[in-house]
């Protein structure tokens, strides 16, 4: 079964959410009505074209298999806002809900997206409807993604907060507190202004999630990362490291942790 059969297949119960690690940053979130969120997802080779980043891990999923009600983008960089992809998503009849700061909606509009296409995520601002709710929080990537974001998205009965790609500040991590976030979903690659894998743990629990997960690693060789480090970290304290392979999906509900690969709809 590939990758996005298993995505389709996969069961989620009233109060679960499944959550896929697509590789790098971007992850998918699917709840019991099948509304699927994706965020930061890196699809093709637009790095090595763009800039000469190769890709050392393999493409999970054509983006013509996936079919996101909502797309998240925290930022312009190319592995996060994937040149040769998202263009793709742009030519369908039904199109996602395109989300992110000004600096996206600039280039979405630019390379052939409706303003309806697109509701703008500076930092503060939030989407809500029936299935999802949305919030932009800061993220300090520095002059090279001056308005970047962080998100919290509340989707299945979950509150997870994606850092994006971001420096460590201890006050950035009390205002997610704030939210009371079930997951952390932590960039640690420690090149390119972003946490390292220590300041990756430090930062999944001054947020007081139940759950950390590391990303952004492993794939460019100009990135580094230590998962095995920021797990390590964290065994001791009152969040549990939770490490995906790339591809892998899990549900969440409120009391445990469920690998699910074969279930069926």
């Amino acid at each position: 079964m590939n990758l996005a059969e298993e995505i389709r297949c996969t069961c989620v119960a009233p109060g679960e959410l499944a959550i896929c690690w697509l590789g790098q940053a971007g992850f998918l979130m699917k709840d019991h009505n099948g509304n699927q969120v994706i965020i930061d997802p890196y699809l093709t080779n637009c790095g090595e074209r763009l800039r000469g980043f190769k890709r050392l891990s393999p493409v999970l999923i054509q983006p013509e298999k996936l079919d996101p009600d909502y797309y998240i983008v925290t930022h312009l960089h190319f592995d996060h806002f994937d040149y040769d992809a998202i263009p793709q998503f742009l030519k369908r009849s039904e199109k996602p809900l395109f989300l992110g700061p000004s600096s996206c909606r600039k280039e979405l509009l630019e390379i052939g997206a409706e303003p309806k296409d697109f509701h703008l995520l500076d930092r503060g601002d939030v989407y809500e409807d029936d299935a999802v709710t949305i919030r932009a929080v800061l993220a300090d990537h520095g002059t090279m993604a001056p308005d970047a974001i962080g998100i919290i998205l509340e989707m299945g009965g979950q509150c997870i907060y994606f850092s994006g790609d971001t420096a460590f500040h201890p006050e950035l991590c009390q205002q997610v507190a704030e939210y009371h976030p079930d997951i952390a979903v932590l960039s640690i690659n420690g090149r390119f202004g972003n946490l390292n894998a220590a300041e990756g743990a430090r930062a999944a629990v001054l947020t007081g999630s139940k759950y950390a997960i590391p990303c952004h690693f492993w794939t460019f060789a100009e990135h580094g990362g230590d998962p095995g480090e920021f797990c390590e970290l964290l065994q001791k304290s009152s969040c549990a490291p939770l490490c995906f392979y790339q591809g892998e999906i899990r549900i969440v509900n409120s009391k445990h942790i469920l690998i699910c690969r074969k279930e069926t709809a």
